[in-house]
């Protein structure tokens, strides 16, 4: 998307987002389109790409929350059991009886399920908002159920 600034022209120094860098560096306007910023080249790699403008503060903020939010969430998602304790809770359990795992199955604690991922695992404690904490072979997930 080419900006309209009427006070650049080709050779001058402007902000852009580096496609090769994928960092805000500094570039030099190679050509315009009119009074737009058609092309310019990196200062630090050398490449040469359409003019990305700078994204603004707010959506620059967003996109972080939006990353510290995903991760947040996939660390509280990873629950952490150990091979020895998935091996307790198997202990005594028929566990090619497993069902497979769906958003909208009920279940309680104690009972097997076949995750596509995960594989088998266990119910080990139902949590508010239809969620459980099931043990897996490589660690506990939060996974939601009844929906």
């Amino acid at each position: 998307m080419a900006v309209r600034r009427a006070k650049y022209q080709a050779g001058d120094e402007v902000d852009s987002t580096c496609t090769k860098c994928k960092l805000l560096l500094a570039h030099t306007i190679v050509a315009m389109n009119g009074d737009r910023i058609a092309k310019v080249k990196c200062n630090t790699c050398g490449g040469v790409h359409a003019y990305r403008a700078p994204p603004s503060p707010s959506e620059a903020t967003a996109k972080k929350r939006r990353a510290e939010r995903a991760a947040s969430v996939a660390a509280a998602d990873k629950v952490k059991t150990t091979p020895s304790e998935f091996e307790a809770f198997t202990k005594g359990k028929d566990l090619s009886k497993a069902v497979k795992y769906s958003t909208k199955m009920q279940f309680g604690v104690g009972d097997a399920i076949d995750h596509a991922t995960f594989g088998i695992g266990i119910v080990t404690e139902l949590r508010e908002g239809n969620k459980a904490q099931i043990a897996f072979r490589d660690g506990g997930r939060i996974l939601v159920y009844g929906r």
